[in-house]
Protein backbone atom coordinates (compact mmCIF):
# COMPACT_ATOMS: atom_id res chain seq x y z
CA UNK A 1 0.00 0.00 0.00
CA UNK A 2 1.32 3.43 -0.92
CA UNK A 3 2.14 5.95 1.80
CA UNK A 4 2.12 9.74 1.77
CA UNK A 5 4.52 12.38 3.03
CA UNK A 6 3.74 16.11 3.06
CA UNK A 7 6.30 18.51 1.67
CA UNK A 8 7.48 21.16 4.10
CA UNK A 9 5.61 24.36 3.28
CA UNK A 10 8.25 27.03 2.70
CA UNK A 11 5.87 29.35 0.84
CA UNK A 12 2.18 29.76 0.12
CA UNK A 13 2.49 28.26 -3.38
CA UNK A 14 0.05 25.36 -3.94
CA UNK A 15 2.97 23.31 -5.28
CA UNK A 16 4.60 23.33 -1.86
CA UNK A 17 1.51 21.78 -0.27
CA UNK A 18 1.21 18.71 -2.46
CA UNK A 19 1.56 15.34 -0.69
CA UNK A 20 4.34 13.05 -1.85
CA UNK A 21 3.11 9.55 -2.63
CA UNK A 22 5.50 6.63 -2.03
CA UNK A 23 5.18 3.07 -3.34
CA UNK A 24 5.91 -0.07 -1.30
CA UNK A 25 9.65 0.30 -2.01
CA UNK A 26 9.67 3.91 -0.76
CA UNK A 27 10.04 5.26 -4.30
CA UNK A 28 8.34 8.55 -5.14
CA UNK A 29 5.25 7.77 -7.25
CA UNK A 30 3.44 10.30 -9.45
CA UNK A 31 0.25 9.17 -11.21
CA UNK A 32 -1.23 10.72 -14.35
CA UNK A 33 -4.11 12.20 -12.32
CA UNK A 34 -1.77 13.88 -9.85
CA UNK A 35 -2.83 17.50 -9.19
CA UNK A 36 0.71 18.66 -9.92
CA UNK A 37 -0.02 18.47 -13.66
CA UNK A 38 -2.80 21.04 -13.37
CA UNK A 39 -0.57 23.38 -11.35
CA UNK A 40 2.65 23.32 -13.38
CA UNK A 41 3.14 25.89 -16.15
CA UNK A 42 1.86 24.63 -19.50
CA UNK A 43 2.81 25.63 -23.03
CA UNK A 44 2.14 24.45 -26.60
CA UNK A 45 5.25 23.43 -28.54
CA UNK A 46 6.25 21.59 -31.70
CA UNK A 47 8.78 18.75 -31.72
CA UNK A 48 10.66 17.75 -34.86
CA UNK A 49 11.89 14.72 -32.89
CA UNK A 50 8.27 13.59 -32.38
CA UNK A 51 7.24 14.35 -35.97
CA UNK A 52 10.23 12.49 -37.38
CA UNK A 53 9.63 9.42 -35.24
CA UNK A 54 5.94 9.15 -36.10
CA UNK A 55 6.16 10.53 -39.66
CA UNK A 56 3.94 13.50 -38.85
CA UNK A 57 4.12 17.17 -39.75
CA UNK A 58 3.37 20.30 -37.72
CA UNK A 59 2.12 18.45 -34.62
CA UNK A 60 1.48 20.50 -31.49
CA UNK A 61 1.85 19.27 -27.91
CA UNK A 62 0.74 20.87 -24.67
CA UNK A 63 3.58 20.16 -22.27
CA UNK A 64 4.88 20.70 -18.77
CA UNK A 65 8.56 20.57 -17.89
CA UNK A 66 9.88 17.40 -16.26
CA UNK A 67 12.55 19.55 -14.62
CA UNK A 68 9.76 21.56 -12.98
CA UNK A 69 8.18 18.32 -11.80
CA UNK A 70 11.50 17.34 -10.21
CA UNK A 71 11.53 20.62 -8.29
CA UNK A 72 8.24 19.63 -6.68
CA UNK A 73 8.87 15.92 -6.15
CA UNK A 74 12.58 15.56 -5.43
CA UNK A 75 13.82 11.95 -5.69
CA UNK A 76 15.00 10.31 -2.47
CA UNK A 77 18.14 8.28 -1.74
CA UNK A 78 19.91 6.81 -4.77
CA UNK A 79 17.07 7.42 -7.26
CA UNK A 80 18.54 8.67 -10.56
CA UNK A 81 15.86 7.76 -13.11
CA UNK A 82 12.12 7.80 -13.79
CA UNK A 83 10.38 4.53 -14.60
CA UNK A 84 7.43 5.18 -16.92
CA UNK A 85 4.63 2.64 -16.54
CA UNK A 86 2.09 2.78 -19.36
CA UNK A 87 -1.54 1.71 -19.78
CA UNK A 88 -0.75 -0.97 -22.38
CA UNK A 89 1.99 -2.80 -20.37
CA UNK A 90 4.67 -0.76 -22.13
CA UNK A 91 7.41 0.44 -19.77
CA UNK A 92 9.89 3.23 -20.49
CA UNK A 93 12.76 4.64 -18.48
CA UNK A 94 14.65 7.94 -18.61
CA UNK A 95 17.54 9.05 -16.44
CA UNK A 96 17.41 12.28 -14.48
CA UNK A 97 20.52 13.31 -16.44
CA UNK A 98 18.49 12.89 -19.64
CA UNK A 99 15.72 15.06 -18.22
CA UNK A 100 18.13 17.90 -17.51
CA UNK A 101 20.47 17.49 -20.50
CA UNK A 102 17.68 17.40 -23.10
CA UNK A 103 15.09 19.51 -21.25
CA UNK A 104 12.54 16.70 -21.58
CA UNK A 105 8.87 17.61 -21.37
CA UNK A 106 5.73 15.59 -20.81
CA UNK A 107 2.71 16.17 -23.05
CA UNK A 108 -0.76 16.37 -21.51
CA UNK A 109 -2.43 16.94 -24.89
CA UNK A 110 -1.51 15.92 -28.46
CA UNK A 111 -2.81 17.81 -31.48
CA UNK A 112 -2.19 16.24 -34.89
CA UNK A 113 -2.94 17.61 -38.34
CA UNK A 114 -6.37 16.69 -39.68
CA UNK A 115 -6.24 13.31 -41.40
CA UNK A 116 -3.15 12.06 -39.52
CA UNK A 117 -3.38 8.38 -38.52
CA UNK A 118 -3.10 8.00 -34.75
CA UNK A 119 -2.31 4.54 -33.33
CA UNK A 120 -4.08 3.50 -30.12
CA UNK A 121 -0.90 3.67 -28.04
CA UNK A 122 -0.28 7.34 -28.85
CA UNK A 123 -2.04 8.89 -25.88
CA UNK A 124 -1.02 11.42 -23.22
CA UNK A 125 1.08 11.40 -21.17
CA UNK A 126 3.97 11.42 -23.66
CA UNK A 127 7.70 12.15 -23.32
CA UNK A 128 8.56 15.07 -25.63
CA UNK A 129 11.92 16.37 -26.86
CA UNK A 130 11.77 20.15 -27.51
CA UNK A 131 13.23 21.54 -30.73
CA UNK A 132 16.30 23.09 -29.09
CA UNK A 133 17.47 19.69 -27.79
CA UNK A 134 19.20 17.03 -29.92
CA UNK A 135 19.36 13.66 -28.14
CA UNK A 136 20.17 10.37 -29.88
CA UNK A 137 17.20 8.87 -31.67
CA UNK A 138 15.93 6.19 -29.28
CA UNK A 139 12.56 4.58 -28.67
CA UNK A 140 12.73 5.54 -24.99
CA UNK A 141 12.34 9.24 -25.85
CA UNK A 142 8.91 8.57 -27.39
CA UNK A 143 7.22 6.79 -24.47
CA UNK A 144 3.44 7.45 -24.50
CA UNK A 145 0.24 6.46 -22.69
CA UNK A 146 2.04 6.91 -19.34
CA UNK A 147 -0.09 6.25 -16.26
CA UNK A 148 2.56 6.64 -13.55
CA UNK A 149 6.11 7.82 -12.98
CA UNK A 150 8.31 6.14 -10.35
CA UNK A 151 11.68 7.52 -9.22
CA UNK A 152 14.09 4.60 -9.15
CA UNK A 153 17.77 3.61 -9.23
CA UNK A 154 19.15 2.69 -12.67
CA UNK A 155 21.72 0.33 -11.10
CA UNK A 156 19.02 -1.58 -9.24
CA UNK A 157 16.64 -1.65 -12.21
CA UNK A 158 19.24 -2.96 -14.68
CA UNK A 159 21.03 -5.30 -12.22
CA UNK A 160 19.39 -8.52 -13.57
CA UNK A 161 20.59 -7.61 -17.09
CA UNK A 162 24.03 -6.30 -16.17
CA UNK A 163 24.78 -9.57 -14.38
CA UNK A 164 24.25 -11.75 -17.48
CA UNK A 165 27.99 -12.22 -18.03
CA UNK A 166 28.20 -11.34 -21.72
CA UNK A 167 31.32 -12.67 -23.44
CA UNK A 168 32.18 -9.97 -25.99
CA UNK A 169 31.88 -6.27 -26.76
CA UNK A 170 29.42 -6.84 -29.61
CA UNK A 171 26.95 -8.57 -27.30
CA UNK A 172 27.41 -5.79 -24.72
CA UNK A 173 26.63 -3.25 -27.43
CA UNK A 174 23.55 -5.32 -28.26
CA UNK A 175 22.46 -5.11 -24.63
CA UNK A 176 22.79 -1.32 -24.72
CA UNK A 177 20.65 -1.21 -27.87
CA UNK A 178 18.11 -3.49 -26.22
CA UNK A 179 17.90 -1.18 -23.21
CA UNK A 180 17.26 1.89 -25.37
CA UNK A 181 14.83 0.40 -27.87
CA UNK A 182 13.37 -3.03 -27.05
CA UNK A 183 13.11 -3.50 -23.29
CA UNK A 184 9.95 -1.41 -23.07
CA UNK A 185 7.87 -4.07 -24.87
CA UNK A 186 9.93 -7.24 -24.38
CA UNK A 187 11.07 -8.01 -20.85
CA UNK A 188 14.08 -10.18 -19.99
CA UNK A 189 14.85 -11.55 -16.52
CA UNK A 190 11.67 -9.78 -15.28
CA UNK A 191 13.03 -6.39 -16.37
CA UNK A 192 11.00 -4.27 -18.79
CA UNK A 193 7.51 -4.11 -20.23
CA UNK A 194 5.18 -6.88 -21.31
CA UNK A 195 3.39 -5.33 -24.26
CA UNK A 196 5.22 -7.66 -26.65
CA UNK A 197 5.97 -11.37 -26.51
CA UNK A 198 8.86 -12.88 -24.55
CA UNK A 199 11.60 -13.10 -27.18
CA UNK A 200 13.51 -15.90 -25.48
CA UNK A 201 10.35 -18.01 -25.17
CA UNK A 202 9.18 -17.33 -28.72
CA UNK A 203 12.52 -17.91 -30.49
CA UNK A 204 15.26 -20.47 -29.84
CA UNK A 205 18.15 -18.30 -30.99
CA UNK A 206 20.71 -21.05 -30.48
CA UNK A 207 19.68 -22.18 -34.00
CA UNK A 208 20.58 -20.29 -37.19
CA UNK A 209 17.12 -20.93 -38.67
CA UNK A 210 15.53 -19.28 -35.63
CA UNK A 211 17.76 -16.23 -36.05
CA UNK A 212 16.43 -15.83 -39.60
CA UNK A 213 12.85 -16.29 -38.40
CA UNK A 214 13.44 -13.68 -35.71
CA UNK A 215 14.77 -11.17 -38.24
CA UNK A 216 11.86 -11.81 -40.63
CA UNK A 217 9.35 -11.36 -37.80
CA UNK A 218 11.15 -8.22 -36.62
CA UNK A 219 10.87 -6.64 -40.07
CA UNK A 220 7.24 -7.71 -40.34
CA UNK A 221 6.24 -6.26 -36.96
CA UNK A 222 8.59 -3.27 -36.78
CA UNK A 223 9.27 -2.33 -40.39
CA UNK A 224 8.60 1.07 -41.91
CA UNK A 225 5.08 0.23 -43.13
CA UNK A 226 3.49 -1.24 -40.01
CA UNK A 227 0.19 0.21 -38.75
CA UNK A 228 1.42 0.88 -35.22
CA UNK A 229 4.01 3.46 -36.38
CA UNK A 230 6.65 1.61 -34.32
CA UNK A 231 9.27 1.62 -37.07
CA UNK A 232 12.34 0.26 -35.32
CA UNK A 233 14.42 0.60 -38.47
CA UNK A 234 14.85 4.30 -37.71
CA UNK A 235 16.47 3.45 -34.37
CA UNK A 236 18.51 0.37 -35.30
CA UNK A 237 20.44 -0.09 -38.56
CA UNK A 238 21.48 -3.49 -39.95
CA UNK A 239 24.87 -3.61 -38.17
CA UNK A 240 23.23 -2.69 -34.90
CA UNK A 241 20.60 -5.37 -35.46
CA UNK A 242 23.40 -7.95 -35.71
CA UNK A 243 24.74 -6.78 -32.34
CA UNK A 244 21.25 -7.01 -30.88
CA UNK A 245 20.95 -10.54 -32.25
CA UNK A 246 24.35 -11.46 -30.77
CA UNK A 247 23.15 -10.30 -27.34
CA UNK A 248 19.97 -12.39 -27.58
CA UNK A 249 21.96 -15.36 -28.90
CA UNK A 250 24.39 -15.26 -25.97
CA UNK A 251 21.73 -15.16 -23.31
CA UNK A 252 19.87 -17.97 -25.13
CA UNK A 253 23.04 -20.10 -25.03
CA UNK A 254 23.63 -19.29 -21.35
CA UNK A 255 20.03 -20.24 -20.62
CA UNK A 256 20.64 -23.68 -22.16
CA UNK A 257 23.71 -24.38 -19.98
Amino acid sequence: MASFMFLSCLSISPLNKLPVKLDDNENVLVISRDPVFSLLEKKWISSTYFDRGLKYESSLLEVVSLSDLLKVYSPYGNADAILLNCADDYQGIISLNDVKKYDLQIALKIQLLQGAVRPNWLQPMLIVVPNHAKPPFFERFLTANITELRFISLAEYYAPLNSLGLENANAQFGLDLFKSNCLFCHSINKVGGNKGVSLLSSFDLTFRSEKKRFKDRFLEEHGSDNDTKQNMGQFIDNNQFEALLEFLHQISVNKEK
